[in-house]
């Protein structure tokens, strides 16, 4: 069986998705996905809980769902990257790894990655001479890059950044697995506008903040979370922060830090990012930095992932599963319950019941899950 796998959030599922799922089936028996929980990387809750985007996805064609645990999915590129790619490496069944980017050139992708992954001392001059010029790190990488190779505006994409990651971190790890892109068609990754051809996600999200119905480009069923629905919780916990606590907060700083707490006159997160963000400080690293203060996440590094946890799965995925009980580095749990001692569950925990405090749904959820079958 050749299995193909994906690295996702469908935040929400749309026909984008749909369309590399196939793609990938062109080659490959089977789909693996890895998909953020109850928060996405761009800093914000998932719009749809991730037993709804599970469901979705196997009805859709994906055979196993694994979950991306937050402490990977609330992170930088780098981190969510490293983090996915480890628990798909981790399987030991899959053959090719699949992801949209909008230059659709794998030897692109592949040649910027192997030059970020062996910086040359020219690249590091670069760097440092921009970050010295108080540039934010992905604008100083990006000068960096553009002085030692080519291709290097292919990087001013956010999928194409992405891929890069994926491709680095299978890289690190000497992975077997095959990188494969598919370019990506339609609407760019932050299109609000609803468009011919396929709709982003951002613009689906956009349809239903407004209230609008978008069952025409999505699947996902249920009333849609937003971070506005947080504001309370967002302001209240930011007002009671000290310095402290957010130096604690993974990707903040001493300055950030600073800049966070001269907005605690602001009640809304949205508020709160627009004060705090500038030049050097992106509206997502405030995002990450302001969802990760509220779910208590203090880990001072991303850890090497300790389990692969199991959403969903159909006939096919079952069929994986038992093949991947002789092939898996990591322990495959289908049981919240089995994983109570460990910290990145419990972190997993507190973020799922921070999310459904909004929705007046009890805590303790994660330890009754069952993955989904279809």
């Amino acid at each position: 069986m050749k299995i193909g796998a994906i690295i996702a959030e469908f935040n929400p599922f749309h026909a984008g998705h749909k369309y590399i799922i196939d793609k990938i089936r062109e080659d490959c028996d089977a789909v693996i996905a890895i998909m953020s929980g109850n928060f996405v990387q761009r800093g914000e809750c998932s719009i749809f809980d991730k037993a709804e985007r599970t469901r979705v996805a196997l009805q859709r064609g994906v055979d196993l769902v694994l979950e991306l645990p937050c402490v990977y999915a609330l992170s930088s590129a780098e981190g969510f990257s490293r983090g996915a790619v480890s628990i798909l490496n981790a399987t030991g069944v899959i053959d090719s790894l699949y992801f949209g980017s909008e230059c659709g050139d794998i030897k692109i992708l592949t040649g910027i990655a192997k030059a970020l992954n062996n910086e040359t001392p020219a690249f590091k001059n670069a760097l440092e001479e921009k970050l010295r010029e108080g540039a934010s790190f992905p604008a100083a990488r990006n000068y960096a890059l553009s002085k030692t190779n080519p291709d290097a505006e292919a990087l001013n994409m956010p999928n194409n950044i992405l891929a890069v990651e994926y491709i680095r971190a299978l890289d690190k790890l000497s992975s077997q697995i095959t990188p494969c892109t598919i370019k990506r068609l339609g609407s760019g990754y932050n299109d609000t506008e609803i468009k011919e051809g396929f709709a982003s996600a951002s613009a689906i999200r956009a349809l239903l903040s407004e209230g609008r119905c978008a069952d025409s480009f999505t699947d996902c069923k249920g009333t849609p979370l937003f971070m506005k629905d947080f504001d309370m919780i967002v302001s209240s916990r930011v007002k009671s922060a000290t310095k402290e606590e957010l130096c604690a907060v993974p990707d903040c700083n001493d300055e950030l830090a600073s800049r966070i707490l001269s907005a605690t006159k602001h009640n809304s997160f949205t508020e709160i990012v627009a004060d705090v963000s500038c030049k050097n400080y992106t509206q997502s690293r405030i995002r990450r930095i302001l969802c990760n203060l509220i779910i208590g996440n203090r880990f001072s590094s991303i850890p090497d992932p300790t389990y692969m946890r199991v959403l969903g799965f159909s006939k096919t995925g079952s069929e994986i599963l038992t093949k991947m009980k002789s092939t898996t580095s990591l322990p495959v749990i289908a049981r919240g319950a089995l994983l109570k001692d460990d910290a990145v569950f419990n972190l997993e925990c507190r973020a799922t019941d921070i999310y459904n405090l909004t929705r007046g749904i009890p805590g303790g959820k994660e330890f009754s899950f069952t993955p989904i079958y279809f």
